[in-house]
C-alpha cells in the first residue's frame, strides 16, 4: 500500500523532483543491504532466525507509521530507510526458513507460491490506496491505514512461527566460505540490479504517460490502477514461474526476467495513454515474479542448507547495494536528461545481466 503512493506522495504531495524519488528509493534499498548479509550470517550462526525477522517486521512497522507525521521529502528518506532496515531484517531469513522446509526438486515451486500470496497481499493494498484517494483522501489516510497490515503480520509471524530443531551447531568459522557457483550468480545479479530501479519509477512514469489525457488527479488515481495491474500480472505469473523453474532450470527462467524487464522499459519509453500504460504492467509485472522466484530458487539449489542464511544474505545485500545504485542514477537521469534516458538506462543493463547470467550459467558449474 505505502509503495503504491509513496513516489506520488513525494512528487505531487510534497513538491519535490523525481531525483528525489531516486534518494528515498536508493537510502532506502542501501541500508537494506547493509543488515541482510549480518542477518542471514547470524541466524546462520545461532540458528535463531524468528527472534530476527520480528524485529525485522516491528522496525517497518515503525518506519512507515513514521510517515503520517512527514512534510519534508528529506525526511521521508529516513523513515523509508527505517522500514527497509527492518526489511532487510526479515529478508534472508524467511528465504532461509523457506527453502528449508522443501525438498530441493521443489525449491521453484516453494518460493513462486511464496510470491504469489506476497504479491496478493501487495495487490490488494493499492486497491486500498486507489479507494481511500477515489473518495477524497488523502495520502496521509492511506500510510495510517496502512499500518493495520503490518501489525497484523507482525502479530501473525510472532504466534504462528518457530524455530526448526536442529542440533546444537559445531563451532564453526566466523564466515563459512560459499561455493564457487554461487558466486557466479551473484556476479550476474550485480549486473542486473545495477540497472534494475525501483518500482517507484515505473509508477511515476505510469502518471506521466496518463497526464497529457486524463489530467492530474485522474493521472495520480491511474498510476495506482496501474500498479494494481502490475500485482495482478506478478501474482498471476509467480507460481508458473516456480514450476518452470523446476522444469526448465533456474538459470534460463531468470535470463528471460531480466529480458522482461527490459522489454517493461522499452513499453515505457515507446508509449504514451491507458492503452500503453496496460501494456508496461504486463511484462513489468510478469519480471518482478520471474526474478524472485529464479535468483531465490537458483541460490537455494546451490548452497547447503547450513549455509543459506548467508547465502541469501549476502544475495539479498548484493541485490539490495544494486537498488541503491540504480535508483540513484536513474533518478539523476530522470530528473536531468528525462524519463526515457533513465527508461533505456534500465534496457542496457537488463540485457547486460541476461548476457552475464547466460555466460556464466552458474548451474553448469554446480557439483552433481
Amino acid at each position: 500500500m505505502v509503495l503504491a503512493v509513496l513516489p506520488l506522495f513525494v512528487t505531487a504531495g510534497l513538491g519535490a523532483p523525481a531525483f528525489a524519488v531516486g534518494v528515498v528509493e536508493g537510502v532506502a534499498d542501501g541500508s537494506a543491504a547493509l543488515v541482510k548479509v549480518a542477518s542471514g550470517w547470524y541466524s546462520d550462526r545461532t540458528g535463531r532466525r524468528k527472534a530476527i525477522a520480528v524485529a525485522g517486521y516491528a522496525t517497518t512497522v515503525v518506519g512507515h507509521g513514521a510517515l503520517v507525521l512527514i512534510a519534508a521529502w528529506p525526511l521521508v528518506v529516513v523513515a523509508r530507510g527505517l522500514a527497509w532496515m527492518g526489511r532487510g531484517l526479515r529478508q534472508p531469513i524467511r528465504s532461509a526458513m523457506l527453502a528449508g522446509s522443501v525438498r530441493d526438486a521443489d525449491l521453484g515451486k516453494a518460493f513462486g507460491f511464496h510470491e504469489a500470496l506476497d504479491t496478493v497481499g501487495a495487490l490488494l493494498g493499492p486497491a486500498v490506496a486507489w479507494a481511500i484517494l477515489a473518495t477524497g483522501g488523502s495520502f496521509r489516510t492511506i500510510f495510517l491505514v496502512a499500518l493495520a497490515p503490518g501489525v497484523l503480520t507482525l502479530l501473525a509471524f510472532a504466534t504462528l512461527t518457530r524455530d526448526p530443531r536442529r542440533a546444537a551447531p559445531a563451532p564453526a568459522p566466523v564466515w563459512q566460505p560459499l561455493p564457487r557457483q554461487f558466486w557466479r550468480l551473484v556476479a550476474a545479479v550485480a549486473v542486473f540490479g545495477a540497472g534494475n530501479f525501483a518500482p517507484a519509477f515505473l509508477i511515476l512514469r505510469a502518471a506521466e504517460m496518463l497526464r497529457p489525457e486524463l489530467g492530474r488527479p485522474a493521472a495520480t488515481a491511474g498510476a495506482i490502477l496501474f500498479f494494481i495491474g502490475y500485482n495482478a500480472v506478478g501474482a498471476a505469473a509467480s507460481f508458473p514461474a516456480g514450476w518452470l523453474a523446476d522444469r526448465l532450470g533456474q538459470a534460463r527462467v531468470l535470463t528471460g526476467a531480466y529480458l522482461l524487464f527490459a522489454l517493461a522499459c522499452l513499453a515505457g519509453v515507446a508509449g504514451h495513454g491507458p492503452i500503453a500504460v496496460g501494456l508496461m504492467a504486463i511484462p513489468a509485472g510478469a519480471q518482478a515474479a520471474l526474478v524472485t522466484a529464479g535468483e531465490h530458487a537458483l541460490a537455494g539449489a546451490l548452497v547447503e542448507e547450513r549455509i543459506r542464511g548467508t547465502a541469501y544474505g549476502v544475495l539479498n545485500g548484493v541485490n539490495g547495494l544494486g537498488d541503491l545504485v540504480s535508483s540513484l542514477l536513474t533518478g539523476a537521469l530522470w530528473t536531468l536528461a528525462g524519463p526515457v534516458a533513465g527508461l533505456l538506462y534500465g534496457t542496457l543493463l537488463a540485457v547486460a545481466g541476461a548476457a552475464a547470467l547466460a555466460i556464466l550459467n552458474p548451474k553448469r558449474f554446480a557439483p552433481a
